[in-house]
């Protein structure tokens, strides 16, 4: 018998799909629950997803054999079938009113996770594409043919999406905030000159070691949708937050803005845990305030 003192794992399943056995998993929760087709999925040649479009009906040979698959890892009873507990978690990702979207990129690797979060519980669905750096940004040249899906408590949701992300300390390391009132180590306007970028802005378009973007989205039943969102830089063991604002204003508030500007600043490793949390916390508030409406 489990000691109830004894902490529980961060990770409590863990499974690798093919991007065919997960568009069949995805594909029987949905219909058989209604569900919505989020945004933040997996997607390839080979789950039949292409640059967000709908995805593309499998052979009648590429279906048996992901059904074969999912019958052997225990999700599907039967062909056309799968076991109700991971209908349900599979909903969670779907259907959940709290979600997080992480990108990452890492030594010629990027990854999309996506993640559900309600009821205390979590579910998270991660991707590796190959990439490459260019001078427009990263440009994504293929998918791998495997799809990592991972179920938590939602109170390891941190130590669950770190494990996800570059292996660098900056980036993982456990939540630390920021000073108040940090200077900016650079900005960059509309009239920046892009071939004499200032430090740290040159190193890191040119050679940054990872690139991380959070998004956080709580979205109550009925009402609009609160979308917090977060993007960090690392090189050379420093972490760098990038955020935009108003061309010329500190906030970004004024309304006499007519451009924006990217606004480059150190801050402490684990600053992304610390908005992470921060963000999802928030999130929270949104849903209870909005249910908190909905009663009156």
């Amino acid at each position: 018998m489990t000691d109830p003192a004894t902490p529980r794992p961060v990770i409590l399943r863990r499974l690798e799909l093919s991007l065919a056995a997960w568009q069949l998993l995805a594909e029987t929760a949905q219909t058989a629950l209604k569900l919505p087709q989020p945004t933040d999925q997996p997607k390839g040649q080979e789950a039949g997803q292409s640059n967000g479009q709908a995805a593309v009906p499998l052979t009648e040979e590429a279906a048996a054999a992901a059904w074969a698959e999912l019958a052997g890892l225990g999700l599907s009873p039967a062909a056309g079938e799968v076991q109700r507990e991971w209908l349900a978690a599979v909903a969670l990702l779907f259907a959940a009113p709290l979600t997080v979207a992480a990108r990452a990129t890492y030594q010629g690797t990027s990854t999309t996770s996506a993640i559900g979060l309600r009821g205390g519980r979590g579910i998270a669905v991660h991707q590796r594409q190959l990439s490459e750096a260019t001078g427009a940004g990263t440009v994504v040249t293929g998918s791998e043919d495997l799809v990592e899906v991972t179920l938590f408590d939602e109170d390891k949701l941190w130590p669950a999406l770190r494990r996800l992300l570059p292996p660098l300390d900056a980036v993982r390391a456990p939540a630390k905030a920021a000073p108040l009132g940090s200077t900016p180590a650079a900005v960059l306007g509309a009239d920046t000159d892009l071939n004499a970028l200032p430090e740290p802005a040159d190193g890191l378009v040119r050679s940054e070691d990872a690139n991380v973007t959070l998004s956080v989205t709580a979205a109550p039943e009925g009402g609009p949708a609160h979308v917090w969102a977060g993007m960090w830089s690392a090189k050379d063991g420093h972490l760098y937050s990038v955020r935009t604002r108003t061309a010329g204003t500190p906030d970004g508030t004024s309304p006499d803005g007519t451009s924006t500007e990217a606004v480059i600043t150190e801050v402490p490793a684990g600053h992304i845990a610390h908005e992470l949390i921060f963000a999802v916390v928030g999130g929270h508030d949104v849903l209870s305030a909005a249910r908190a409406e909905a009663a009156r």
